[in-house]
Parts: C-alpha cells; structure tokens; sequence
C-alpha cells in the first residue's frame, strides 16, 4: 500500500499583471485544510493583491512510498 510521505500544500493565487500571463503569488498552508478553506484564505488575500486575480489554485505536492 502506497503512503504519503512530506505532503506540502500550497495556495497560489494567479494574478494578470499585464507583462506576465503565468504571475502567481504562492503560500505554504496546511495539508489538511479542505478546498473551501483554501478558496476562503486565498479569496481574503486576493482582495489584498494590487492586480487583478485571474486564479485561486491548490497545488498538492507528496512523495509516495510503500
């Protein structure tokens, strides 16, 4: 049976800054906060952004191992 190993969530926010499509604003959360917190978190610092958002992402990164 496979396990996760070292799980990293991360929040990215992607942003339209004019002069780069793929600008993105990354934050390390827990791995265990579910999609409608990170949506909540990542919405509150969006409004914090000078540009427009054009996304709110999760990203899950993990080794596996057996």
């Amino acid at each position: 049976m496979a396990t996760r190993m070292n799980p990293v969530t991360k929040l990215q926010i992607k942003v339209v800054t004019g002069t780069d499509p793929a600008a993105t604003r990354s934050y390390t959360v827990a791995a265990a906060l579910t999609d409608a917190d990170i949506l909540s978190i990542g919405s509150k610092l969006a409004a914090l952004q000078n540009f427009p958002v054009r996304a709110i992402c999760r990203q899950d990164d993990a080794a596996l191992a057996e």
